[in-house]
C-alpha cells in the first residue's frame, strides 16, 4: 500500500514538471503576427474615484474599439485595461478618459527594479520558481 502511494506521488510530480515544461516551452516559442496584439496597462487616477464614476470610467473605457476587458480597483486608485494595440493606444485610451471624466488619468510605468523582478507575486526561493527558471533558460537558449 505505502509503495503504491510513493509512485502515485513520483506520477504525479512528474506530470506537473511535464506540464511547466510544456507552458513554458509554449510560450517562449516567437509568435507569427496572426491574431490582435493584445496588450496590458495600468491607468493610475491621481484623485479617489467614488463607485459610481468608477463604473462610469469602466464602462466608457470597455466601450473604446480594441478593447476586450476593464478592470477598476477603487482602493489603490488605478484600472487595469486589455486592449488590441494594433487599435489602440494607451495614451489614447488615457486621453479620451482624462477629457471626458475630468480626471487625471497616467500609465503607470514600472522602474527598472520591478522589471528585474519579473513575476512580483511569486516568491524567489520556491521551487516553482527555480524549475520556471531552469526550464526558461533551457529554452531560450
Amino acid at each position: 500500500m505505502f509503495k503504491k502511494i510513493i509512485i502515485g506521488c513520483l506520477v504525479l510530480f512528474s506530470a506537473l514538471v511535464v506540464t511547466l515544461a510544456v507552458h513554458i516551452y509554449l510560450v517562449t516559442q516567437p509568435k507569427g503576427n496572426e491574431g490582435p496584439n493584445l496588450a496590458m496597462s495600468r491607468i493610475d487616477f491621481d484623485s479617489q474615484l467614488d463607485s459610481l464614476e468608477a463604473v462610469k470610467i469602466k464602462k466608457y473605457t470597455s466601450l473604446i474599439e480594441g478593447v476586450r476587458d476593464v478592470r477598476v480597483n477603487l482602493s489603490s486608485g488605478h484600472m487595469i485595461c486589455l486592449y488590441d494595440r494594433n487599435k489602440q493606444a494607451p495614451q489614447d485610451i488615457i486621453e479620451s478618459i482624462s477629457k471626458d471624466f475630468l480626471v487625471q488619468a497616467s500609465l503607470f510605468q514600472p522602474s527598472d527594479e520591478m522589471l528585474a523582478q519579473s513575476c512580483p507575486a511569486i516568491n524567489k526561493s520556491s521551487l516553482t520558481y527555480k524549475l520556471g527558471a531552469f526550464f526558461q533558460r533551457t529554452f531560450e537558449n
